[in-house]
């Protein structure tokens, strides 16, 4: 198997990030996102593009590669990959490994 970033003209990576704590800056006083942005989170969720993780079958846990401790985290998934005979999934998780965590040009404490 490979990444989605990896595949020769594929669409890059399998997800994007929506950053939550960024909308709870863009409400306003009542709670409310401005128009342009509540509808367009509102026609991403209809075309059902957009996945909050909040089920158990949804849930997940994203891993910025500048995460502090991103590199350890996906040097065990690499290593899973690899005793379940996923080689090619390991190397690929594996290099970007080897390029997070503190390993990342912007390393720093997840927060």
């Amino acid at each position: 198997m490979k990444l989605d970033r990896n595949i020769e003209g594929g669409h890059g990576n399998k997800y994007g990030l929506i950053k939550n704590r960024r909308l709870e800056e863009l409400r306003d006083a009542g709670g409310h996102l401005p128009d342009p942005i509540g509808e367009a989170l509102l026609v991403l969720a209809a075309a059902g593009v957009l996945d909050w993780g909040c089920t158990p079958e949804t849930e997940f846990f994203a891993i910025r590669l500048k995460d502090k401790y991103a590199g350890a985290g996906l040097d065990g998934y690499a290593h899973a990959a690899c005793v379940a005979g996923d080689l090619e999934y390991s190397r690929e998780v594996g290099a970007l490994a080897k390029r997070s965590g503190l390993r990342h040009p912007h390393c720093k404490k997840p927060d």
